[in-house]
């Protein structure tokens, strides 16, 4: 009888840690990549259809993204296999800390536990996916790398500095890291576009609406290939530009204007700075206006206990605030441009030739000023902005050729990341802040081993 008793524990064991603990959260980690990564395909290609017309490519062509999906080496295969291997290896990991009573405290074991399966499972899975997905492109792997890379330091770094950093300085800390990693970002996209996606630099120079001669003339000062007051191959360059405007092309020399005059650089909208910017503002506000209000009108789609007026209502208020946030990132963009080069600098700095302030000073001026922009949004979808952001901000600082010894380092750093990431989220599921941190919450639901 004893004997019966036994071994039914020990099948109930084992059913309970083959399903519940690795079955299920691997299934959901599938899951959630699969829907992550067919779903954006999917309505783009229904979105296409309706504004075409085509319906009879719809089915198949999302046929075919449902079935690529399914590849072995694709995003939803490795996120399982990832999943998978953290929870075969913690337990048997976890055991073994405990038995040789090195970590006497449950909770120090689990985590030491999950940050050794997770890196172990990932140094064995990522390179697989990586050496599939970069020769579909360069950013397919380095983003997800990124991504993590940044909420791993800002888990690290909330976690620790939050019990020492004053309360009135830490709050404004989501804003100072939208600011660091948006100045980064739009003085790549200014003078490095190569250090940016391609379709992400696309997005922001549709955003911002900036005439490229101009873009191109700053990039010709910074290499000092046009210097203003000397003769030279691009004296004339913005010629072509002030004709399409119906101005004098004389106005576009750079021997004669010492610097190009700030109409010129509203593309004649106004002379005034002050305007300018609001234009540029509302420019900002309409487009994205076109972006967030579809979106926050689509959710209204899913249940709520909340009643429709007053969900139509924040979403109203939602779509507006966030316009009113891309709005003033583009206006106070370009008012910054403004201030450096012709406003205020040149006035408090007068013995500084006027080159030095188009050479670098005033884009990097318009992209820290941006950055002040995420103060029209609430606190919460203030730390979304900078969780987002700060993964292309760091971009910036590293080299993306996928040259061998960048994967490996790629691997490792992704590997260590993630663990760092896992053994945080089950140790403390709120230390992971974020969407990300919810994600891993739910993949995650076991807390401790008995």
């Amino acid at each position: 009888m004893k004997t019966t008793l036994t071994q039914n524990n020990r099948n109930a064991f084992l059913t309970h840690l083959i399903i519940n603990r690795i079955g299920k959260p691997s299934l959901k980690a599938f899951l959630y990549a699969y829907l992550y990564l067919v779903l954006p395909k999917a309505i783009k290609a229904i979105v296409s259809a309706v504004r075409k017309g085509k319906y009879d490519r719809l089915i198949p062509r999302i046929k075919k993204t449902m079935i690529n999906a399914l590849h072995p080496r694709k995003f939803p295969v490795f996120a399982a296999s990832l999943i998978t291997g953290i929870n075969v290896l913690e337990p048997v990991v976890y055991g073994l800390l405990r038995k040789s009573k090195f970590l006497k405290r449950p909770s120090s074991a689990l985590f030491v536990s999950t940050l050794i399966s997770a890196l172990a499972s990932a140094l064995v899975t990522f390179p697989l996916f990586q050496s599939h997905v970069v020769g579909l492109g360069r950013y397919n792997s380095l983003d997800l790398t990124l991504l993590v890379a940044t909420r791993a330091l800002d888990t690290v770094f909330s976690s620790t500095m939050s019990h020492v950093t004053p309360a009135g300085i830490s709050k404004y800390g989501d804003a100072l890291l939208f600011i660091v990693s948006s100045t980064l970002v739009m003085f790549s996209w200014f003078y490095h576009p190569e250090k940016l996606p391609p379709a992400y630099s696309k997005w922001i120079t549709s955003a911002a609406n900036m005439d490229p001669e101009f873009i191109e003339v700053l990039r010709l000062v910074r290499d000092k290939d046009l210097i203003y007051g000397q003769h030279g191959p691009y004296e004339d360059f913005l010629g072509p530009y002030f004709v399409r405007y119906g101005r004098d092309p004389k106005g576009g020399n750079t021997v004669l204007n010492q610097p190009i005059d700030c109409e010129a650089v509203h593309a004649f909208k106004t002379k005034s700075c002050e305007l300018h910017a609001l234009w540029r503002f509302w420019r900002g506000f309409k487009f994205a206006i076109t972006v967030y209000g579809p979106l926050n009108l689509f959710m209204l789609v899913f249940p709520s206990k909340a009643k429709t007026s007053t969900r139509l209502v924040r979403a109203l208020k939602s779509s507006i605030r966030s316009s009113c946030f891309l709005g003033a990132f583009i206006g106070f963009y370009w008012y910054g441009v403004c201030l450096a080069r012709t406003r205020v600098l040149p006035k408090l700095f007068p013995k500084v030739p006027r080159t030095r302030f188009d050479d670098t000073i005033c884009a990097a001026s318009g992209a820290v000023m941006c950055g002040l922009s995420s103060f029209f949004e609430t606190p919460q979808r203030r730390k979304e902005l900078a969780l987002f952001v700060a993964p292309r901000g760091l971009g910036t600082l590293i080299p993306s050729e996928p040259s061998k010894s960048n994967l490996k380092i790629e691997s490792f750093v992704f590997s260590i990341c993630l663990a760092i990431l896992v053994a945080y989220s089950r140790n403390k599921s709120s230390s992971v802040r974020g969407i990300f941190g919810k994600g891993l919450k739910q993949i995650f639901n076991v807390q401790e081993y008995n």
